[in-house]
């Protein structure tokens, strides 16, 4: 059996690891964020330590009588809860999803604090670093081949006074090769306002930013909310 000492750097080393994580979707405003990955692979590390290690407290060395227990059911039992937790980082925005890859990273700490509690150090900071790869890295270029490759639709949530002409707000963004694929009057947002979802396939060459910014400057327009 390993030390206590190393044991509390696995513990330390696992919340390391799933802190870094936490931060990149900490700093991208998500629900699931810093401490919450700390707190999954510090929690992952724990189980897996108290299966493996935590029973030779009890049994001692020499056991008058022969036990069984197999320390692979806690990982069984880790990954089923990190399940429920991830579904609850999932959430339905109009007609779109997010929180997917926060629930993704969520599932990855738990098996990079997982694997640290077992002693896997180099897998577990090789997950770490891919993880980070996938969600700091791709993104810029997962955008660039997205759009290269198809038009991609983008959600706008358009805030609006109640006498503004839909069919006048579709033709203005025709006019700017702006097509709209889908559109939703939500019920009443207060008093003389009501809330407009639209998606929209942009041309070749315009960015969701600047279709956002001709939306704001449309007569009736209040609000626009767009999320990358």
């Amino acid at each position: 059996m390993p030390s206590e000492w190393e044991l509390v750097g696995r513990l330390l080393l696992a919340a390391v690891l799933g802190g870094a994580v936490g931060l990149e979707r900490e700093i991208s405003d998500q629900p699931a964020g810093f401490r919450t990955h700390i707190l999954v692979a510090l929690g992952a590390c724990l189980f897996a330590l108290v299966s493996a290690y935590g029973f030779e407290a009890f049994l001692g060395e020499e056991q008058p009588v022969q036990f069984r227990f197999d320390p692979t059911r806690i990982a069984a039992q880790i990954v089923t809860g990190i399940g429920f937790l991830g579904a609850g980082a999932i959430i339905r925005y109009g007609m779109s999803v997010r929180g997917l890859t926060t629930a993704a990273s969520l599932w990855v700490v738990a098996a990079i604090g997982t694997a640290v509690a077992l002693g896997g150090y180099l897998l577990g900071g090789v997950a770490t670093a891919i993880t980070l790869l996938a969600l700091f890295g791709l993104k810029p270029v997962r955008s660039r081949l997205v759009r290269g490759l198809r038009r991609e639709q983008e959600e706008y949530v358009v805030e609006a006074a109640g006498d503004l002409r839909v069919d006048r707000l579709v033709a203005d963004l025709a006019a700017e090769g702006i097509q709209v694929k889908h559109l939703r009057i939500e019920e009443e947002a207060g008093d003389d306002v009501r809330s407009i979802v639209l998606f929209l396939t942009l041309p070749t060459g315009r960015t969701p930013e600047e279709a956002a910014g001709f939306l704001s400057r449309m007569a009736g327009v209040r609000n626009v909310d767009w999320t990358r």
